[in-house]
């Protein structure tokens, strides 16, 4: 019999460990999947299908809308900030309402929007619950907005049913898991339920209109391009479930917040750029970077200003948006796609056991335990437990609470 590649590799390994076990080389995600220390073509999926990214408005020739995040609870300066991003290079905006970040009344759409052509950009609104928010946004009922409503909004149906027609209606918040100590697999099982409660609701029609979803990328980047890919696969299983089988998810991946450092906040940027290689490389629709002050408080122009040259440098000097889901075929990405799917679509048939959308608590109580593991554990943090810097320059920033 002949000897595999894959066992001359091992050999080889072993030996360079010089005594070390093999173990030593292998790793697992906190959702168990085992990564590495190899991948090939036995690893990969029998069954496997390009996952790109679904068409947007006013993209003009952009593979990804760059998000310009507008959150400054001073309304002049989210305005002025909004549109130094656009001069920059932004594509879109995403706009953040509540506690630390904007509080709009009745004229203060307007506020945000002087001086921004509506009709060039879309409008995204940071997941919510408000239905009132309906309302303030109707002076825009000619641009493409993405409302940021939950599945769960009061009254959602009517809502969607008297929508303009450039509007969608519905982000499934599946990030809010990733900030509360939810591993990648909880996250998008929570986005499936989410999904599933929204098709439910609206219907097959509406909702392939109507449903996309917000998740976190954090500075595993390869992890993330799984991520961003078992997203799609599993929305296009519910959608065809529920008889929508073209339906296309609009996808934004927005920079993890809890993994952001405050006693060097400066390392970030390599965290923030990790998050945006796999959103861009896992086909994110929408790319919401987060200023590397964010630990800190509310970022200044130049916080702002290297968030947004963070995605320009990966779409116009790396060209990373040229191909079209470059990791399809990739034994490793493929692999880890499949498992990560998986592992999300048991944990969301365990939601549907009990309860679903409509009854989280025991969801919610494994991403504490979880939570509670992970701090016991103690990962090294770069530039904090690992390789700390002396002496390090302090970060400006607008003021201590943020978003």
């Amino acid at each position: 019999m002949t000897q595999s590649s894959r066992d001359i590799w091992r050999e080889n390994a072993e030996k360079a460990l010089r005594g070390a076990g093999f173990e030593t080389l292998m790793r697992q995600t906190e959702d168990g999947i085992a990564r590495g220390p190899l991948s090939d073509a036995a690893d990969r999926p029998n069954s496997i299908a390009a996952l790109p990214r679904s068409a947007q408005p006013l993209l003009d020739s952009r593979p990804w809308h760059i998000c310009a995040p507008v959150r400054d609870p001073d309304i002049k300066f989210a305005n002025g900030q909004l549109l130094r991003d656009l001069k920059g290079g932004a594509s879109a905006a995403r706009i953040s309402i509540g506690e630390h970040a904007l509080t709009l009344g009745a004229n203060d759409v307007a506020r945000i929007m002087e001086g921004v052509h509506t009709d060039l950009i879309p409008i995204t609104i940071a997941p919510h619950d408000n239905a009132g928010v309906f309302d303030l946004f109707k002076p825009l009922s000619d641009a493409c907005v993405n409302l940021g409503l939950s599945p769960d909004t009061e009254n959602l149906k009517a809502l969607v049913q008297t929508a303009p027609s450039s509007w969608n209606l519905v982000t499934v918040n599946a990030a809010s898991i990733s900030e509360a100590g939810g591993t990648a697999a909880q996250e998008l099982a929570y986005m499936a339920a989410g999904i599933t409660k929204a098709y439910r609701l609206l219907g097959a029609e509406l909702g392939a209109k109507h449903i996309g979803a917000e998740v976190t990328t954090d500075q595993d980047g390869h992890m993330n391009i799984a991520k961003m890919r078992a997203a799609r696969r599993i929305h296009a299983r519910i959608s065809q479930a529920f008889g929508a089988d073209n339906a296309a998810l609009t996808l934004h991946a927005i920079s993890q917040k809890r993994m952001m450092q405050s006693l060097d906040p400066w390392t970030n940027m390599l965290r923030v750029m990790s998050a945006g290689f796999g959103a861009v490389t896992g086909g994110a629709d929408y790319i919401t970077l987060r200023p590397f002050t964010d630990a800190i408080g509310h970022a200044d122009e130049f916080g702002y200003r290297i968030a947004r040259n963070m995605q320009l440098l990966m779409m116009e000097e790396s060209h990373l948006g040229h191909v079209s889901d470059p990791a399809y075929g990739s034994y490793f990405h493929e692999h880890m796609t499949d498992e990560l799917a998986q592992a999300a679509w048991a944990e969301f048939q365990r939601i549907e056991d009990e309860g679903g959308f409509d009854d989280l608590s025991a969801f919610h109580a494994r991403i504490a335990a979880g939570k509670a593991k992970r701090a016991e554990h103690g990962e090294p943090i770069l530039g904090v437990t690992l390789h700390p810097a002396e002496n390090v320059r302090a970060a400006k920033v607008r003021g201590t609470a943020w978003l």
